[in-house]
């Protein structure tokens, strides 16, 4: 987001770098050190086009995983 503020509150957008999971189609994807804005007011996540498209990529399979993790299901 160019204007620094959340278009959900208004709040101020923070800068950080988080880890974010999406199920796609039953399979989990756990992405890690991505950057993005968060709202400081309503913790609303933004992510940049260019980290969703990198994200896209990686669940169509042209980007290999770093490392593959166990995850438990209840």
């Amino acid at each position: 987001m160019k204007n620094n503020l959340c278009a959900i509150c208004g709040g101020k957008l923070q800068n950080k770098k988080t880890t974010i999971d999406r199920m796609v189609e039953g399979h989990m994807y756990l992405f890690e050190k991505v950057s993005v804005q968060i709202c400081e007011k309503c913790n609303e996540i933004w992510i940049p086009c260019r980290e969703a498209e990198r994200m896209d990529q990686a669940i169509q399979g042209k980007i290999k995983p770093h490392k593959k993790v166990s995850v438990p299901v209840y």
